[in-house]
């Protein structure tokens, strides 16, 4: 099982990073990716890479334009990188929408990273059933996939995200039955659009008490944000997924 650690901006110093991955290489059971931010602490990368895969949270489309702010492709760390997230739902609070993150896919697939690209329906409404979404969310994965060649549809993993599910916007849960749905609707959409089989991981205010809910769901892995940082919640996580 594949959890990946989206730190966001809790851990602010080495000393913070340095010490949860000690504790993390005591934990068995789980395949740790660590999403780092920002880009620098990609220099820890000879320390952790024994152990885990490490990767950013977010990283600007290639172009000939200077990008203020934003860590980009051609930066000399970025290529100890083996991951990186794309379109995670806080983003689209920071500007960023479907075009700009189809430009990303884009300029990025053909490079020596995978790529982590977060979809749901794009709404802040929650929902009882999955049927009752599942055609924009159809929509924007078929958005997401026009523009991913064949060739690299082994760099791609697909994370379903809810934006109402995230904690930050008030973690309303989604039933196990509705992601019993996704997953049935998922599988069976790649198979007729693409003839691949996708991983898809789970995100949305993962933690243990969800893990044990939501045991026996299909999903490849899931992608953690504050429950990242708390080492017993992770034992619990990997016991219980």
């Amino acid at each position: 099982m594949i959890l990946v650690l989206n730190f966001k901006t809790y851990l602010k110093t080495t000393k913070d990073y340095l010490k949860i991955a000690k504790e993390l290489k005591k934990i068995k059971g789980a395949d740790f990716w660590l999403a780092l931010n920002p880009y620098f602490y990609l220099n820890l990368v000879q320390q952790f890479k024994k152990n885990f895969k490490v990767g950013l949270q977010s990283l600007g489309p290639v172009s000939p334009k200077p990008q203020t702010g934003e860590p980009v492709y051609d930066f000399e760390l970025i290529n100890l990188a083996d991951f990186v997230l794309i379109g995670h739902s806080e983003r689209y609070r920071l500007g960023e929408n479907k075009e700009i993150i189809k430009q990303k896919i884009k300029t990025l697939q053909d490079k020596n990273l995978k790529l982590l690209i977060f979809f749901s329906e794009n709404s802040y409404q929650p929902k009882e059933k999955f049927s009752q979404i599942k055609k924009a969310t159809q929509k924007n994965l078929e958005d997401f996939l026009s523009v991913i060649k064949k060739e690299n549809y082994k760099k791609i993993y697909f994370v379903y995200e809810p934006w109402w599910a995230i904690s930050t916007e008030g973690g309303q849960i989604p039933s196990k039955k509705f992601l019993e749905e996704f997953l049935n609707w998922y599988k069976e959409f790649l198979n007729l659009e693409s003839g691949f089989s996708i991983p898809v991981f789970y995100g949305g205010s993962y933690n243990s008490n969800l893990a044990e809910i939501y045991q026996g769901l299909n999903f490849d892995g899931y992608v953690l944000g504050k429950a990242s940082t708390s080492i017993n919640e992770l034992r619990l996580i990997t016991k219980r997924s």
